[in-house]
């Protein structure tokens, strides 16, 4: 990763970066010619179709997963008799899916998805901290090598490149945060329809 990302600075410098929207294509094409364009097209299809089977074989089971434990509607964690996959959540996906590449293109989706799921590994990683104070005996398989410094380090830069995103694109960053937000909402109707 680090390699590549020298060869894109070497290539095509970090001044010609905001002005080239797919780096990768353009220092293909700086050293290879089209040939070099196909190949990293290619790869970037295999790449998306991997990232598409993984994220369908496992985005709607956390929809089924939460509507198991009543915190999305009752219905997504319906299984198909047949098939024995969460079929109401696959079908949620799918039109969530549908909805986001129709108002969105490639570039603006991946913006998006980079800052709307940072949060979330933030949280991740600051559960780490407060595990252990929770519960510092707790038998653990696997423990955060160089605690606290390497999550503590992690938390610091991940806050910072969202800070400076925020900074530089304030609109796109709350339209961000009001999509993440409109959770909450959903949460509360939920528990208020299914604790009755």
């Amino acid at each position: 990763y680090l390699l590549a990302n020298l060869v894109y600075v070497r290539v095509v410098s970090l001044a010609g970066m905001p002005g080239s929207e797919l780096v990768a294509a353009d220092v293909a094409f700086a050293l290879f010619g089209p040939i070099g364009v196909t190949l990293v097209s290619a790869a970037v299809m295999v790449s998306t179709f991997g990232t598409l089977n993984g994220t369908m074989m496992t985005g709607p089971r956390v929809f089924y997963a939460m509507a198991e434990d009543r915190l999305l509607p009752g219905q997504l964690a319906r299984i198909h008799p047949r098939h024995k996959s969460p079929a109401t959540a696959v079908l949620l996906s799918m039109c969530l899916g549908i909805v986001f590449v129709s108002l969105r293109s490639f570039a603006e989706l991946a913006e998006h998805f980079v800052v709307g799921i940072w949060p979330f590994y933030i949280l991740a990683v600051a559960a780490v901290f407060v595990l252990r104070k929770r519960d510092p005996d707790r038998e653990r398989p696997y423990k955060v090598w160089g605690y606290p410094m390497v999550p503590a380090l992690f938390l610091l830069a991940s806050v910072a490149l969202l800070g400076s995103y925020a900074w530089k694109q304030p609109a796109t960053f709350a339209l961000n945060f009001g999509i993440i937000s409109s959770g909450i909402p959903v949460y509360w109707l939920v528990q208020k329809f299914t604790s009755k």
